[in-house]
């Protein structure tokens, strides 16, 4: 058995250990139609990949909890050749069994033939997610199959779990393996954003530095963006969420780029907002500085026994600070932040967990609905920001059309953090120094 498959068959038995006497059920993501008869790019489910590090799709993983043994249990497609040949190879049944350290390995055409005969007398079930895909379609047709069986109380489950309650909390600590995936997927990363510093100029359109960061991240074998880009120059900026990516780059503005790469499906999050000429305005300079400021501020506090909450709230106080020394507001910084002024000018929270997924899926509460205090290897993201749209009139005119966020991801260590995305340059000094490289030379060093 490899290093890697011992990883996740350790993964699933610690979660065997977390459940009760039951089923649990975690699918793999399944084709979404792009257009008539074509697919998106297919993208594994994140728990299911947790678990099996499997990338194919129309797969299950069942783990099963007696009282005297445990199951671990695959479902997967046969290996048809006439479909290979339409679809690329799959591992199989049998070649699973062989290679994935699982008990038992069968098709999923004889998934719910076979899940019958599982669920029946298990009175609880754990399913990965509530929403109505083809997996859950099928257990649910055979709980309500149970339900109107003649014995009722030993032939259905009597509760059903969400499960991502308890893998949540496994995915909130990363193991070494992960954080050295989420480290692989920052070189790209860095890559990416240093070559679009040197590729944007005046009269280019955002969808050329959308693209050239995109084939940053897949050059030299990359699996590309960890999610959608964001590439805003402007005023666009403006748009927390701008996807379009498709407007003339002018002089004189600001460009915020929202990308990272990914790696084995880890993912890497930052954000840098740069000159379109290489050259920060003295007002763009000072607003860029004040949200650097705050961002310094957070990433210092970052230590085990904190929370995101209050490193929000450092973050927040700041940037009120900075909004009395912008002019945009006036009066006492500690009371404009309890009565929330500043949040028209900082609408987001101030970083979110990082992992699998961009925003990873770990909880932000524990079971009292206390806030998670950080601890050693949790990864996250500070990402403060300042944002002053054009047609604010009620602002200074010369912040109009303003909008700066400054990312980095973060890793918690024992006595407090690592910037793992410290080398994307970030001072004004680097930024405007790494604005005059040349991109092709960056490009032909690579990571």
């Amino acid at each position: 058995m490899s290093n890697l498959e011992q990883t996740y068959f350790n993964r699933r038995k610690k979660l065997l250990g977390k459940m009760n006497a039951g089923v649990a059920i975690i699918p793999s993501n399944e084709l979404h139609t792009r257009s008539n008869d074509t697919e998106h790019p297919f993208r594994q489910n994140s728990n299911f990949y947790y678990f099996t590090g499997f990338l194919e799709t129309n797969s299950v993983l069942v783990l099963v909890k007696k009282t005297e043994a445990t199951e671990q249990i695959l479902f997967l497609e046969e290996k048809v050749p006439e479909m290979e040949l339409w679809t690329g190879k799959r591992l199989g049944p049998n070649a699973a069994l062989k290679s994935m350290n699982i008990d038992k390995a069968y098709s999923i055409n004889d998934f719910e033939k076979i899940m019958t005969e599982i669920i029946t007398g298990s009175k609880n079930l754990y399913i990965n997610g509530f929403e109505l895909n083809k997996t859950t379609k099928s257990v649910f047709n055979i709980t309500n199959r149970l339900w109107k069986s003649r014995k009722k109380s030993s032939h259905l489950p009597t509760q059903i779990y969400h499960l991502d309650h308890l893998t949540e909390e496994m995915r909130l600590i990363k193991e070494p393996y992960e954080v050295e995936m989420m480290k692989e997927a920052i070189k790209k990363t860095v890559v990416g954003h240093k070559v679009a510093m040197a590729k944007t100029k005046p009269g280019l359109n955002e969808r050329d530095i959308h693209a050239v960061m995109d084939y940053t991240f897949k050059m030299d074998m990359g699996e590309g963006p960890a999610y959608g880009m964001i590439v805003a120059g402007g005023n666009n900026a403006n748009v927390l969420h701008y996807i379009e990516n498709n407007a003339l780059l002018n002089d004189g503005d600001l460009i915020l780029i929202d990308a990272g790469a990914e790696h084995k499906l880890y993912a890497s999050d930052v954000t840098r907002t740069f000159p379109v000429n290489g050259k920060f305005s003295d007002i763009q300079a000072k607003v860029y500085n004040e949200v650097l400021k705050s961002q310094e501020h957070v990433i210092h506090a970052a230590k085990p026994g904190m929370t995101l909450s209050e490193l929000h709230k450092i973050a927040s106080l700041s940037l009120t600070e900075s909004l009395i020394e912008l002019g945009v507001l006036s009066g006492d910084p500690a009371e404009l932040y309890e009565n929330g002024d500043h949040k028209k000018y900082y609408p987001h929270g101030t970083g979110h967990w990082l992992g699998l997924d961009v925003h990873d899926q770990c909880p932000y509460l524990d079971d009292q609905c206390n806030d998670i205090k950080l601890k050693e290897n949790m990864v996250f993201t500070v990402e403060p920001g300042l944002y002053f749209p054009s047609e604010d009139e009620s602002l200074p005119k010369e912040l109009r059309g303003i909008g700066i966020r400054i990312e980095d991801d973060i890793l918690i260590t024992k006595n407090g953090n690592e910037n793992l995305t410290a080398e994307i340059p970030k001072t004004i000094q680097e930024i405007e120094k790494q604005c005059k490289e040349n991109y092709l030379d960056i490009l032909e060093k690579g990571i």
